[in-house]
């Protein structure tokens, strides 16, 4: 499998306390395809996310234009990606398949928001192999209830925060095909592009991930995979590297 060095200075995933930024805007799919391919033409995020504020995204208020490409910064840059990241972020945004980019994003908002990573791992994943498929708004905050004993910060969260924050968990994980309905939302497994999964092993590899522990890591559970589908994904991917390998 393709050797990929670790960067020092990426923050891999988000850790420590929770955070109720996922309140103000859920998944933003749209705005972070236009955030993706602004950044193609010049490669440079200062330059993109000053053309997004001021032309291209749709919305009225400038404050609100600002604080959208805040959020995609955190969950996409932020973080401090190596450039090939960001290189295979560009190319599932020009995918002609609109949910390559959607799981991708997925994979990235979760690790970058630890609350929505736990709410997966916690909840979502042990209803989809207990057969329990129905997710409902009082399921986040049930988990939000108990996350109190862990997290403290979330005891100084009003009502109203915690009322978005639920209705927004439930859209991102809907939008990027976790969960499928509108009103009446339900667990689904979606179908990942072997693309995206490339990427996921591209990212845990870099992360430091040893390759033996590659098919336990929960960040597959984001998209209800099992072991077995891990290693057939691995499989794939090493004999894709070694052909490619072999006619270079």
């Amino acid at each position: 499998m393709t050797h990929i060095a670790v960067t020092k200075e990426t923050i891999w995933r988000a850790t420590g306390t929770y955070s109720p930024k996922l309140a103000s805007k859920s998944s933003l799919v749209e705005e972070a395809r236009l955030f993706l391919t602004t950044y193609a033409q010049s490669g440079d995020i200062a330059e993109a996310s000053k053309v997004l504020i001021d032309t291209i995204l749709p919305q009225r208020s400038r404050e609100t234009r600002a604080t959208i490409v805040g959020i995609l910064r955190t969950r996409l840059v932020r973080w401090k990606p190596p450039s090939w990241v960001l290189d295979d972020l560009v190319t599932f945004a020009c995918d002609a398949n609109p949910d390559t980019l959607r799981l991708a994003l997925l994979l990235h908002t979760a690790r970058q928001d630890r609350l929505l990573y736990d709410f997966v791992q916690q909840v979502i994943v042990p209803r989809w192999y207990s057969g329990m498929y129905k997710v409902i708004r009082s399921d986040v905050q049930g988990f939000l209830d108990k996350a109190q004993e862990e997290h403290s910060e979330v005891l100084g969260w009003s009502y109203t925060t915690r009322q978005r924050l639920s209705n927004s968990v439930l859209t991102v994980l809907r939008d990027c095909r976790l969960l499928k309905g509108e009103a009446n939302k339900h667990i689904g497994a979606p179908y990942v592009p072997m693309q995206v999964a490339h990427h996921l092993i591209h990212l845990l590899i870099a992360e430091g991930v040893a390759e033996e522990n590659m098919a336990q890591h929960p960040d597959w559970q984001l998209w209800l995979w099992d072991e077995e589908q891990v290693r057939k994904a691995i499989a794939m991917v090493t004999t894709q590297e070694r052909m490619a390998w072999r006619t270079a």
